[in-house]
């Protein structure tokens, strides 16, 4: 089924725009919020779209959760880092902001060690966070603040001083929204009193606990876009506190692969945005509702996708291991197995003794015996050398 938005009822003589407005409008099961968009009153109806949505995301939810149990927590540790390094590279990237997954991995690792050096700091500890479910305030525009100062500040700053938030919370010059094209698309409110009023209605849409979670988490998504408090920085923090919520909701790593699936379908995205800002949708935020849980669903949809083909294959990898590398080796085979589903890189050497318990000594003398075997790839990357599998030999191998 294909909801029909307002603005395109509109323009369609086999349509009666206003007869389906008011069904709409006044259906038993809307939502009416307090605010309005482009001037008319905001609402939500539950299509049967959302429903669809909501039931999906249940499901796979929990073939996700039956997944990460049937994996190895190395395996997963490794496999979420991995994810948040994309997702930070791409949240980044949807902005115009450039970094790349070697800078992100390396301020991760940096992390780790308490080591707070370095660009993109905050957003790397912001998203680390996720997998541990923290509390994280989304109560008042005090609360927004935190996390956007969090999250992007340093980088705004650097970036362009000029962009620096300077309201009590928000910005208190008109902020236009260009495309790519550089055209203006929307404008964002103003005053700050305004930025602030509004930004407290979808504070209260988005803690509402009567209603789905998903739906409350899309519809904050659309108003903090609509209401676009900062000057720069807005798709990041937003999509963050997304990621968060979700994150809150279904499985720590969902969170991990929003930005992702918005980038996969990033032309569905804004297009739902454009929709619900055109004065002729009238205020119905629906369109929005529907494209973000879908999004949400396909990112699912991926994620678990892309578990279920690496258990795959680590389940075949190891299989091969027990039958053809000698029992020495074994184990460490495993890991380079895991290293190479797993991570982006691969494994230092300082990894795998730990995760071997091996000393120096003894790895090198494996690893050396690995090479000889041709089951060793080996690449160097800055001071540190990262191993895998070779998976063209491994495979080979026996045949």
């Amino acid at each position: 089924m294909t909801y029909l938005d307002l603005r395109k009822a509109f323009h369609d003589p086999a349509q009666d725009a206003d007869q389906l407005y008011d069904r709409r409008f006044n259906d038993e099961r809307t939502w009416h919020l307090k605010t309005s968009i482009a001037g008319s009153p905001a609402f939500v109806y539950m299509a049967p779209e959302i429903y669809e949505a909501l039931l999906e995301a249940a499901q796979i939810d929990k073939d996700i959760l039956r997944l990460e149990a049937a994996l190895p927590q190395r395996a997963l540790d490794s496999y979420r880092d991995s994810c948040l390094i994309d997702e930070i590279v791409l949240t980044n990237e949807i902005e115009g902001v450039h970094s790349t997954r070697r800078e992100i991995g390396e301020v991760l690792e940096r992390l780790k060690q308490n080591d707070r050096r370095g660009r993109f700091f905050g957003i790397v500890q912001k998203y680390a966070l996720l997998q541990t479910r923290p509390d994280i305030a989304l109560r008042t525009c005090a609360d927004v603040r935190d996390v956007y100062d969090d999250l992007v500040l340093a980088e705004v700053r650097i970036s362009d001083p000029h962009n620096v938030p300077d309201g009590t919370y928000f910005r208190t010059k008109m902020m236009h929204v260009i495309n790519e094209a550089g055209i203006p698309i929307h404008d964002g409110i103003e005053p700050e009193a305004r930025i602030i009023e509004e930004m407290d209605q979808a504070l209260d849409v988005l803690n509402d606990e009567s209603r789905e979670p998903l739906l409350r988490i899309a519809l904050f998504h659309f108003l903090f876009g609509y209401i676009h408090p900062f000057y720069d920085g807005n798709g990041r923090t937003n999509r963050f506190i997304s990621s968060y919520l979700i994150s809150r909701q279904y499985e720590p790593i969902v969170g991990l692969g929003i930005s992702y699936a918005v980038k996969q379908e990033i032309e569905k995205y804004y297009k739902a945005f454009s929709r619900c800002e055109h004065p002729l949708n009238r205020g119905d935020i629906t369109p929005f509702v529907i494209a973000f849980s879908e999004i949400c669903v396909n990112a699912m949809c991926n994620l678990r996708d892309a578990l279920t083909e690496k258990k795959s294959q680590m389940d075949m990898y190891l299989h091969r291991s027990a039958v053809l590398v000698p029992e020495p080796l074994r184990t460490l085979v495993e890991s380079l197995i895991t290293a190479t589903l797993f991570t982006f890189d691969g494994v230092t050497a300082k990894e795998l003794c730990e995760a071997e318990r091996l000393s120096r000594q003894t790895l090198y003398k494996r690893l050396s015996e690995l090479r000889k075997l041709g089951l060793l790839q080996e690449e160097k990357i800055g001071r540190k050398v990262f191993y895998k599998l070779n998976e063209e030999a491994f495979l080979l191998r026996g045949c």
